[in-house]
């Protein structure tokens, strides 16, 4: 998104790089969504929009505090921009209330062409190209959004072992074809590995599926 979208007359701290921060913060919410919706598959829990509202707040309050304390947010920098107050990162307590604002900013900024909350708090974007500087914080935000992502297209528990109680999971323990053999062998390999750690649904499973009650015996 060009920087132009959201130019005004004169240039002061609260409208240069104007479009590309406003970029910077929506990717940053969209990793929040992402890393909520990964954390709640990972804890294998009920999904309702609800709770995964309240998730993508806390992570996306995480982010914000995080960016707060170093001054990058992945969203941030894919835009080739780092926020700082002077020469030196925001702060904790500048990031703690730059998250609701933020929200809003994303409302208000692209009508008003200025950023009147970072203004507020006396905070600026430095342009600087994304392999410069803070390369730890990137790349910890890079893996826990590989991490979301594995764990968003792998099944979960509750899937696995609700898979093999369909009629194509019989299919799958009873060695017959199915239409999506990768998902047979994953949630095979995910009730065998409950199965071995105690869980007693799961060896109820594993019991009903010669498929998988063979790969446990080896």
């Amino acid at each position: 998104m060009s920087d132009s979208l959201f130019s005004s007359d004169v240039e002061t701290a609260d409208t240069l790089h104007l479009g590309r921060q406003w970029l910077g913060d929506l990717l940053d919410l969209a990793l929040s969504l992402l890393l909520g919706w990964g954390l709640l598959r990972t804890l294998d829990v009920t999904r309702t929009p609800g709770r995964l509202i309240a998730v993508t707040a806390g992570v996306w309050c995480v982010v914000c505090l995080v960016g707060g304390l170093s001054g990058w947010t992945l969203g941030q920098a894919l835009v080739g921009l780092r926020l700082v107050r002077g020469d030196h990162a925001p702060g904790v307590s500048r990031g703690a209330a730059r998250a609701p604002l933020a929200l809003v900013e994303l409302l208000v900024s692209p009508i008003l062409q200025r950023r009147v909350f970072d203004r507020t708090l006396a905070l600026e974007t430095k342009s600087m190209p994304p392999w410069r500087g803070g390369l730890p914080w990137k790349g910890a935000w890079l893996v826990l959004a590989l991490a979301a992502v594995w764990f968003m297209v792998t099944p979960t528990r509750t899937e696995s072992l609700r898979y093999l109680k369909t009629l194509d999971g019989w299919r799958c323990c009873h060695g017959r074809a199915t239409p999506a053999p990768s998902r047979c062998e994953d949630a095979v390999s995910r009730a065998v590995r409950e199965a071995a750690g105690g869980d007693a649904q799961a060896r109820a499973v594993v019991a009903d599926c010669p498929t998988a009650a063979a790969a446990m015996s080896r």
